[in-house]
């Protein structure tokens, strides 16, 4: 891709690896070729952006947020016509929002890898690549036992804000979410999970909004943690089975 106006070097990005989990990379190569004259390169970054919702906002109000920066290449003088290429990698957040599960894309998802070229402090940031990011074992784990449970997936965003005592250090988080299957119908009319995640532990977040009278609580929260290392030693289906039961009732507990 030409950049820097007419004369200027191009860049363009091929990712050999462009399908990753929460937890790990990227991968693929940079090349750079120069234009009609010598430039000065400040360095080469890669760059993970996704469309953020404001808090409390629509769907369809949403601006594009960068979540990760990474140098990958340190300034180098670029001849005219000479050609670079560089090996990189991008390293993949465990707070990344997923866009894809249930195998197939999640709807309303968009997360891409954007590289980024300085030339004499200006910054061209029009390289962009869409990348897939799957669920851990962990998250795979538990939106197959919702699924066992008989709720359908709807659609998922991402939301500006902070989650209250979670170790939650990007400024935003996704909402995945499902309707009830025929044996919460009659209670729920949708139920939404947020998975925050670090390198020891699953954070899960589930809200449900209930069908009730308007004198009692409506939306109900759900939290606990998984520790991928003794995720077969939990019940999961039995666990969320008896929490669902509980929350349609009454005022469910916190994990």
């Amino acid at each position: 891709m030409r950049m820097f106006g007419v004369g200027g070097p191009s860049v363009r990005t091929e990712l050999s690896v462009s399908k990753a989990k929460p937890g790990g990379t990227f991968k693929g190569t940079v090349e750079v070729t120069g234009g009609d004259h010598q430039v000065s390169i400040g360095y080469i970054a890669l760059v993970l952006v996704t469309d953020v919702r404001p808090q409390g906002g629509l769907p369809g109000q949403t601006s594009t947020v960068e979540f990760h920066r990474q140098q990958v290449v340190e300034g180098f003088t670029l001849a005219a016509r000479e050609r670079r290429i560089f090996d990189i990698t991008c390293d993949v957040p465990m707070e990344t929002p997923l866009t894809r599960a249930f195998g197939q894309p999640l709807a309303g998802m968009n997360v891409g890898l954007r590289t980024e070229l300085e030339v004499a402090r200006e910054v061209d940031r029009t390289d962009l690549d869409p990348v897939q990011v799957d669920p851990t074992p962990a998250q795979q784990h538990i939106l197959d036992t919702l699924t066992k449970l008989g709720f359908q997936f709807v659609k998922a965003d991402v939301e500006r804000g902070r989650l209250r005592g979670l170790p939650q250090t990007l400024p935003f988080y996704q909402e995945i979410e499902f309707l009830p299957g025929t044996a919460y119908a009659a209670h729920l009319h949708n139920l939404q999970v947020t998975f925050v995640g670090t390198d020891r532990k699953l954070h899960v977040v589930m809200e449900l909004d209930r069908k009730v009278g308007p004198l009692a609580d409506r939306d109900i929260f759900g939290r606990f943690t998984v520790d991928p290392a003794t995720l077969a030693d939990t019940d999961w289906r039995g666990l969320l089975k008896d929490w669902l039961a509980q929350s349609t009732a009454r005022k469910g507990p916190l994990f």
